[in-house]
């Protein structure tokens, strides 16, 4: 009885300090645990440059391209060369209203004008001279074919004419009751007082 009874006591010795051990290692694993986490943690620098990279600041955007303007081109216009009509001198000499007495002439109211002119050129070019026209009132007359005509005048020169008109209709009477007329030479109007003759022969 009494050596059952060592025997327990050592079987239990036995058990509690096979159980102490049990403890003391539980608690050293559970220490190791807390000391070395499983779970790894992140890098946080990782974890910035990751997010980073997302966000739409740090994106590369293209280079701004620079948009020039070409500068206004300023064009100016040819200065307007002299009109070398400009330097013609004209005089009237005389001008001279022949009516015509034929049957058909006074029916229709013909009439010859006759007008000495003359022409200087001032300049320093040959100007040549477009063909002057008879104005009475709204009537133009062209000159004559058949009479003299003016020669292109050269730098310095003069020339005098005669030039005749053919006038008909309303224009005879008009001159003869007024004895005025113009003549449009060179460019301009020249008013001239015009002399009724004998009838055209």
């Amino acid at each position: 009885m009494t050596r059952f009874l060592r025997g327990l006591a050592k079987f239990i010795a036995l058990v509690l300090v096979a159980g102490g051990v049990g403890v003391a290692l539980g608690m050293g694993l559970s220490s190791l645990s807390e000391d070395n986490p499983a779970a790894p943690v992140a890098d946080a620098q990782t974890t910035e440059s990751s997010g980073s990279s997302l966000t739409p600041t740090a994106a590369k955007l293209p280079p701004a391209t620079a948009t020039t303007t070409a500068p206004a081109t300023v064009t100016t216009a040819p200065p307007t060369p002299p009109d070398p009509l400009a330097q013609i001198r004209v005089r009237v000499l005389d001008a001279r209203l022949f009516t015509d007495e034929t049957p058909s002439g006074r029916q229709e109211q013909r009439a010859r004008v006759t007008v000495r002119i003359r022409a200087g050129n001032g300049g320093s070019e040959r100007v040549p001279l477009p063909s002057p026209i008879l104005r009475v009132g709204s009537v133009r007359v062209p000159t004559d074919a058949s009479g003299e005509q003016f020669e292109p005048l050269a730098a310095g020169a003069s020339h005098t004419v005669t030039l005749r008109f053919a006038l008909s209709g309303e224009a005879t009477p008009k001159v003869v009751r007024d004895r005025r007329a113009r003549i449009l030479i060179a460019g301009r109007s020249v008013a001239m007082r015009v002399k009724v003759q004998a009838p055209a022969s």
